[in-house]
């Protein structure tokens, strides 16, 4: 994959300037309130979750709600210009109608996670949105925050 100068300037401002945070490698559930975890092969610091939006926009939109149950769209648009090998976002009491009730990501209860994308190729820079979808027994959408970013 051919990286853009763009792209390696902004994944090693990222990663190497301003550290504010912590200097040590961080995973998904180490970095603390308000921050996530941006990794790099075998380099990760935790930075402010407001950087976590010069590299992807995410959008959940509602897509139809049932006396029991609604169904909602995600989607991860990477505006980076580096390929994305994964991203995990936290949902805390996110009531799933049932196991199966999510596509196109991978729902942990234990962690209170869903991680996308949910194949190998990863998300690719400034293409069409990756798309994946749930279904919740309410229609309320709890609050959704980055956890992490791995390039």
């Amino acid at each position: 994959m051919k990286l853009t100068a763009f792209g390696l300037f902004l994944i090693f401002s990222l990663l190497f300037i301003n550290y504010t945070f912590s200097l040590e490698l961080c995973g998904p559930r180490s970095c603390k309130n308000g921050s996530f975890c941006v990794s790099l092969q075998t380099t990760a610091v935790c930075r402010p979750e407001a950087q976590a939006y010069t590299i992807i926009q995410v959008n959940i939109t509602n897509e139809g709600a049932w006396p029991d149950s609604a169904q909602f769209k995600g989607t991860i648009t990477n505006i980076c210009g580096v390929r994305i090998k994964k991203i995990v976002l936290g949902v805390q009491k996110f009531a799933m109608l049932k196991s199966s009730a999510i596509w196109n990501a991978r729902y942990s209860k234990e962690f209170e996670e869903i991680t996308v994308p949910d194949f190998a190729d990863g998300i690719l820079p400034i293409e069409d949105p990756y798309t994946f979808g749930f279904i919740l027994k309410n229609s309320n959408l709890p609050p959704i925050i980055i956890k992490s970013i791995r390039f």
